[in-house]
């Protein structure tokens, strides 16, 4: 008996494994066609879009029944130079794009079919990462590999965006939308700083609610415009708008000052981010690594940005009590709309960051945990 059950164990894991390889890495969502069907996912794509590496990109496309839009901007990291253009990660390398989409719209978090989610009757266009370039570059980067070897780093992200988005609204008629949620993690959330005026200006210019909502998306960068014009070749009307050291406040306060009240600015994170202070880290000193001292330095800078994006009237929502992955040190976890944590009320703010989104679309914005920034850990 007991052999027959270790039989029946083996053939049921062996099932799984095939079942969650074919889920993973053969999945394919069908191609987006005109009058898409409500409620179905679609893939997008085209002979100029692709990844970092020249392979076939493509975005993901849900029909809503309501006549709202969000556009989702997944993240990653990002290539600045030579060395990080060299990282084997896979903000920089091709990956299965259709895995990535699956894990981002099933994890769980508020691009995922979760019921009751007041986004599920939303129109949902989902933009993998493969660029490094804050899906913001038109241009190639050439690099040294390890091995000596000459390659082509293509950061193509505005490219690969700009298409999806013409072929999107014309086989999807999704005009004059009633509300619009541009937002993005990490290095989508820097995207949806970056590119919201972009959406806002030429594919959504008349919705009633324009909303912007970036999520653990806070770096210091002496050289963010040449970096964004140099090594990204973004275009110049993105790269021109950043002209100090933060790059997510310099988009924030233009797009304020171009829609005064007209648009609802966003922005989440938590006080001691482990992974934005370790790319922090790699900024101030080459070294890409952390500890709690740079834990302690992420949560000043935090708090140093706050009074600025206050004077722009971003709204805020700061969060601590989820540890960055296992980690036993004072650290905080990165990012939080990909995961189901979005739906659920923090005990200090008594509020959920979905909730605190969907006020704001209501015209309803609230600060929530800003004293967090001076707590001791």
């Amino acid at each position: 008996m007991k052999k027959v059950l270790k039989g029946i164990g083996i053939l049921f894991l062996i099932l799984l494994i095939i079942a969650l390889f074919v889920y993973f890495f053969v999945l394919q969502y069908p191609n987006l066609k005109e009058n898409p069907t409500v409620g179905k996912w679609y893939r997008v794509t085209n002979s100029e879009m692709k990844t970092s590496e020249g392979g076939k990109y493509r975005c993901f496309f849900k029909k809503g029944s309501e006549n709202k839009t969000m556009v989702y901007f997944a993240g990653g990291g990002v290539s600045i130079n030579e060395e990080t253009a060299r990282d084997d990660t896979y903000n920089t390398k091709e990956i299965f794009i259709d895995m990535l989409a699956n894990v981002t719209m099933n994890m769980g978090g508020i691009a995922s079919e979760v019921e009751g989610s007041p986004f599920e009757n939303w129109n949902i266009i989902l933009f993998p990462y493969a660029t490094g370039d804050f899906h913001a570059g038109t241009g190639e980067f050439h690099y040294t590999d390890h091995d000596g070897k000459e390659k082509i780093l293509y950061h193509n992200g505005y490219v690969n965006y700009t298409q999806a988005m013409q072929i999107i609204t014309e086989l999807a008629g999704l005009n004059d939308p009633e509300a619009v949620v541009v937002t993005g993690y990490s290095a989508g959330g820097f995207a949806a700083a970056l590119l919201s005026d972009d959406i806002f200006t030429n594919y959504f210019p008349y919705a009633k609610s324009k909303n912007v909502l970036v999520d653990a998306s806070l770096l210091l960068h002496d050289d963010w415009q040449a970096i964004a014009a140099d090594v990204w070749q973004a275009p110049k009307e993105i790269s021109d708008k950043l002209t100090g050291n933060n790059l997510t406040l310099d988009c924030l306060a233009a797009l304020r000052k171009k829609y005064g009240d007209d648009v609802h600015l966003l922005f989440d994170c938590s006080t001691r981010d482990g992974d934005l202070a370790k790319v922090q880290n790699y900024f101030d000193t080459g070294v890409m690594d952390v500890s709690e001292k740079e834990a302690d330095i992420y949560q000043q800078i935090l708090k140093d940005t706050i009074p600025q994006f206050q004077e722009i009237d971003v709204s805020l929502f700061i969060w601590d009590g989820v540890a960055w992955y296992d980690d036993p040190r004072n650290m905080t976890a990165h990012t939080i709309i990909a995961t189901p944590a979005v739906w659920l009320p923090f005990e200090e703010q008594k509020q959920s960051v979905s909730g605190w989104l969907v006020d704001a679309i209501n015209g309803k914005l609230n600060d929530y945990g800003v004293d967090l920034v001076d707590k001791q850990y």
